[in-house]
């Protein structure tokens, strides 16, 4: 590929890792026989923990991306020329790329090609919460982690570059629990939209400032430091899960109590101290989803 042809920009990137995968999968190797049903049902049972838990994955992720793509009745009592900007306003749209046990969410952040790249961000962030509680009532968690930096597309749904490198890392070393570890660099990038007042007149712009607003009030800073998206708080409740979140949010926290009962029974320190810190995000936003 000829150096000319690359089309470089910064991106967001999200990377989702569904958790207990290497316990689902341990100690396997070829397919045993399934002549008998004992065996059958037994190598079967596996292929659920492992296979059918990335399936559901998906298919939440699939069911929200379709669900945003649903027009609304508020576009229709437009005129002709604001139903244009409306729909400028509303693209670009994440990008999904599959990854092994997980999904990567990315988008450029290139003006020149997406007037509103705020509109990916927004979606990255829901996208990403909504998985995270979703996968805690399912009793299948998972962990994130978003960050921003240069990537480029190489080939259609591939992202490489930086923002590979940087995501990855804070999900595979940083994340440690059923969280969404939110990047330094994609605060920045949220804050580089606060620095200037809005122009009212130009509505492109403001809807960007506004939605950029709306990401930094959807997180939180967790107990070691780092920016989290807080999928339990008012701005997420009231953007994404509405009426849902009480029995969503019941589901999980008996799922975090369980583990983290299981793990403390088991000795296990470590995974005993990640489910008490969640157990405890859970306790201080449960007047949220009462």
């Amino acid at each position: 590929m000829n150096n000319k042809d690359l089309s470089i920009s910064n991106f967001c990137a999200c990377f989702i890792d569904l958790l207990g995968q290497r316990d689902a999968l341990k100690g396997q190797d070829l397919m045993p026989s399934l002549d008998d049903d004992i065996s059958k049902e037994k190598f079967l049972d596996i292929v659920r923990q492992s296979v059918g838990a990335i399936g559901r994955l998906q298919l939440h992720a699939e069911h929200f991306r379709k669900e945003a793509e649903n027009p609304t009745t508020f576009r229709v009592s437009l005129s002709p020329e604001d139903q244009k900007l409306y729909d400028e306003m509303k693209l670009p749209k994440a990008k999904q790329q599959r990854w092994s046990d997980g999904l990567v969410f990315y988008h450029s952040l290139n003006t020149q090609h997406a007037k509103c790249p705020m509109n990916a961000v927004i979606e990255i962030f829901m996208l990403a919460g909504a998985l995270c509680l979703l996968g805690l009532a399912d009793k299948q968690p998972i962990r994130g982690a978003i960050e921003t930096s240069w990537g480029v597309e190489l080939h259609d749904n591939e992202l490489y570059g930086a923002v590979v490198a940087n995501s990855y890392l804070l999900e595979s070393s940083v994340a440690q629990y059923p969280r969404i570890v939110i990047g330094e660099h994609t605060m920045n990038y949220l804050n580089t939209y606060l620095q200037d007042t809005p122009n009212i007149e130009d509505k492109l712009h403001l809807y960007n400032y506004n939605l950029a607003v709306k990401c930094i009030n959807m997180t939180a800073i967790d107990q070691d430091g780092y920016h989290i998206l807080n999928y339990l708080g008012e701005e997420f409740k009231n953007s994404v899960f509405h009426d849902e979140s009480k029995d969503l949010y019941n589901q999980a926290y008996a799922y975090i109590c369980e583990q983290y009962e299981l793990h403390k029974s088991r000795k296990n320190s470590k995974l005993a101290l990640r489910y008490t810190w969640l157990r405890g995000y859970f306790h201080q936003h449960k007047g949220v989803h009462v």
